[in-house]
């Protein structure tokens, strides 16, 4: 076990032990480089305990998040780690979609924990109010609540995620493209949502009524959703499905139903994960940058505990791309509705 003090250190690279102090604190200094160098050599552990002590610290940041099961949050949590780096401990809540379990949780997090980033399972939560948020440095990811812009936020951009994934089917011909939507009471279900129907109207394209169906984010969600869809006697020839575990259960509904991919619907998902590629076909989805997210968010709510810059609420989005694979196809070769009635009228005609 190392010996090496801080002292030990500070002699070596010729500088003040409140120099290294704050260096290992977070801190800008000079002769950063020559310190990182020395601890090192040294094998210098900092006394963790003694420095919370002193700070009145606990070293502990709590992530919240609604289901660890979605890759999504897994690769959230991941990104904030690494951005975390030596000085913080991530101490994860998994509220598993329970609101009564994050009522519980986020109480108890005063005094316990530095900071939290935190995806609050309902954005018109009270839960925690204004006032004990105030005493705590706090970044909302994915969601935030709506009663309050006084804090960090880092989202992705999810008006921009459903405009990219309804211009591309609208671009390979589909006029009857359908969205499995998450909750219009949350960001990412209401903002997909809106620049879905943004690009059909821009595209001149009326919506049907019917062709809109809410969920909850669920892979149970997404099979009932597809299931609806595929009961309806004029199917619509397109889907996107705005989160991964909805389109898990989507898929699972299209396969029951003996649906193929693309050729009786074009799919696009949102959210990219490792075996979106190694599905058959290929699955073309919305892509973002988890890690990216949960990085920033890391990095913001350090700055806050550190108290280094007070500046305003920052509201960080993250860009999304369309990563296209073989899930929609090439073309639109559906026939649907009036329109294949009439192409079918006209054939038979033409025969006789």
């Amino acid at each position: 076990m190392s010996k090496a003090t801080i002292s030990d250190v500070a002699r070596k690279v010729g500088v003040s032990e409140s120099t290294v102090s704050r260096f290992i604190s977070g801190y800008k200094v000079r002769n950063a480089k020559r310190i990182s160098r020395a601890i090192k050599d040294l094998d210098y552990r900092p006394n963790i305990v003694a420095r919370n002590l002193k700070t009145g610290r606990t070293g502990l940041i709590a992530v919240v998040v609604p289901d660890i099961t979605n890759p999504f949050f897994a690769s959230l949590v991941r990104g904030a780690e690494i951005a975390a780096g030596d000085e913080y401990m991530i101490q994860l809540i998994n509220t598993g979609d329970d609101l009564e379990r994050e009522n519980w949780a986020l109480k108890r997090m005063i005094g316990r924990v530095d900071g939290v980033i935190y995806v609050p399972l309902q954005e018109s939560s009270e839960a925690i109010s204004e006032k004990v948020l105030g005493s705590l440095p706090l970044v909302f990811v994915d969601r935030v609540l709506t009663k309050s812009n006084a804090f960090d936020s880092v989202l992705a951009d999810n008006c921009q995620g459903g405009f990219l994934a309804a211009s591309r089917l609208i671009e390979l011909g589909h006029k009857s493209i359908a969205i499995i939507s998450g909750p219009q009471s949350s960001t990412p279900g209401r903002e997909r949502a809106i620049g879905f129907n943004k690009a059909l109207k821009e595209k001149g394209i009326v919506q049907n009524s019917q062709y809109f169906r809410e969920s909850d984010f669920t892979s149970l969600g997404g099979y009932q959703a597809m299931s609806g869809l595929l009961s309806l006697k004029a199917r619509p020839t397109a889907v996107f499905i705005a989160n991964n575990l909805m389109t898990i259960g989507a898929l699972k509904a299209l396969k029951e139903h003996r649906i193929s991919v693309p050729e009786d619907m074009a799919v696009i998902g949102f959210d990219d994960h490792e075996i979106s590629d190694l599905i058959d076909p290929p699955l073309t989805v919305i892509s973002r940058d988890a890690h990216l997210q949960g990085a920033l968010a890391m990095a913001t709510l350090l700055e806050r505990i550190r108290g280094i810059n007070q500046f305003p609420p920052k509201q960080i989005k993250v860009e999304v791309n369309l990563v296209v694979r073989k899930s929609c196809g090439s073309t639109c070769h559906h026939r649907n509705g009036e329109e294949a009635k009439f192409k079918d009228t006209l054939s038979a005609l033409t025969l006789t």
